[in-house]
């Protein structure tokens, strides 16, 4: 239990270094997308702002000159152009930011999974107490039965009733008084218990 709550924290290390590394990979996306989301509102508008300037001065160039509306053909192409340009542009941004909403789900697992591993971590931890407990407990008892052990194996040389017996015992040794020897006998057994 003590080596998997070691692999659990291992691994819980593991991902919290990979969840700060992801965490900056974020806020640089994300300062990432905020800088091309303005370069691309400040290109639209720009774009928008070129192109009316440039219609107008196109236009006051062939009413000057007289120029036929094969010039104004010429000149919605090469609009056409620029708007294809941007628009590609746009979806170049949109896939970036698409990209950027991915890793962000990646991340809000790897979230989620180390929140998982903290609890397994902490449910860990709480039975490796609670067994510590048990040790402790039957350590104590332990201890306490060997003294009692102790205690019990000494008493026939140290009681006094226990000596006493024995010396009755001792003194009779004779037959008539077997049944008397017999009954201190089981008395001694009764007191070594």
């Amino acid at each position: 239990k003590v080596q998997h709550l070691s692999e659990k924290q291992f691994y819980l290390e593991i991902l919290k270094k990979r969840e700060d590394s992801l965490e900056k990979q974020k806020a640089e996306l994300i300062n990432q997308k905020s800088s091309l989301l303005k370069i691309f509102v400040y290109a639209k508008r720009k774009m928008t702002e070129e192109e009316d300037n440039f219609t107008r001065e196109v236009t006051e160039f062939n009413n000057e000159y007289g120029l036929t509306s094969n010039r104004d053909l010429l000149i919605k192409k090469r609009v056409k152009t620029e708007i294809n340009d941007l628009e590609n542009e746009a979806a170049l941004l949109k896939n970036e930011m698409e990209s950027m909403e991915h890793k962000n789900v990646q991340l809000k697992a790897l979230q989620l999974q180390k929140n998982e591993l903290k609890q397994d971590l902490f449910t860990l931890q709480s039975k490796f107490k609670d067994l510590e407990k048990v040790i402790r407990e039957a350590e104590r008892m332990t201890k306490d039965l060997e003294a009692e052990k102790v205690q019990v194996t000494e008493k026939p040389q140290t009681d006094p009733e226990c000596l006493r017996l024995k010396k009755e015992l001792e003194n009779c040794r004779d037959d008539d008084w077997e049944n008397i020897c017999e009954t201190l006998r089981t008395e001694i057994e009764v007191l070594q218990m």
